[in-house]
């Protein structure tokens, strides 16, 4: 299944989503029984079919929150069987219900351009605890990447459906410092957002460059290590990127650095 998990996972973002299909239906497509499907889905990504496609059908959702829709008319258009189901799962993936996602970009978007405009070279940083272990990140980008805002992580899976166990919002692309680490294993995943004028581009990152450090690190083990990432464009089987970026900036800072 390792070999044609890259069709999988784009026939699941493209496909397998705006047919509506259950993750039963998606084994079913590629021949497989449904319990070994899910299992060795999950044990080659580090996430299963079921958040992969709740994940994809909150995207949707944030992609249309700029137009004139009613809960009701996102909910349906995004795929949820229920209004119920749509809210739970949208502000588990991102921190907020909808109405009030919507309700924050525009509310958030003059303090991420601030930050982004500041002629300072500053970084902010959000963590869940404080702990001695931390790692340095170095981020590669395409020479034609305009001035904006890298993101640097640690995650408890390889979709971003969450705020980082520690994370930088940061304009540097060298010396990139993850610090207050706790014990575990996570990935360490990176996007970078251009500089805009569109609001939706801050919180609709499908379209970001992206990378990720191919094993899971595990900390305190990896404490003091240096890893340098290579951003890329997006492409077809890529996981959704859902974590807030404006609250890492704005509501839920901790600490300036």
């Amino acid at each position: 299944m390792k070999t044609k998990m890259p069709e999988i996972l784009s026939f699941i973002s493209e496909e397998a989503v705006n047919r509506k299909m259950t993750s039963e239906e998606i084994a079913i497509h590629f021949g497989y029984d449904k319990h070994h499907f899910s299992r060795k889905f999950k044990e080659i990504n580090g996430f299963s079919v079921v958040e992969l496609l709740s994940s994809l059908k909150v995207e949707r959702a944030i992609n249309e929150l700029d137009e004139e829709k009613k809960i009701i008319e996102l909910q349906e258009h995004s795929g949820f069987e229920s209004s119920g189901s749509f809210t739970n799962i949208f502000k588990k993936y991102t921190g907020s219900s909808p109405k009030e996602y919507k309700t924050e970009m525009n509310k958030m978007f003059y303090d991420i351009k601030n930050f982004e405009n500041d002629d300072k070279g500053k970084s902010i940083a959000y963590f869940e605890e404080k702990n001695a272990s931390f790692c340095t990140v170095n981020i590669e980008v395409p020479d034609d990447l305009k001035k904006g805002i890298v993101f640097i992580g640690l995650f408890h899976t390889l979709i971003p459906n969450h705020m980082p166990i520690s994370g930088l919002a940061t304009k540097n692309l060298t010396g990139n410092i993850l610090r207050n680490i706790p014990s575990g294993d996570f990935y360490l995943l990176s996007c970078a957002i251009n500089s805009s004028n569109n609001i939706l581009s801050y919180f609709n990152l499908g379209n970001s460059l992206r990378g990720k450090e191919d094993e899971k690190l595990s900390f305190p083990k990896s404490s003091g290590n240096s890893y340098t990432i290579k951003l890329r464009e997006a492409i077809p089987e890529d996981p959704p990127i859902l974590v807030n970026v404006g609250k890492l900036l704005i509501s839920r800072l901790k600490n300036t650095i």
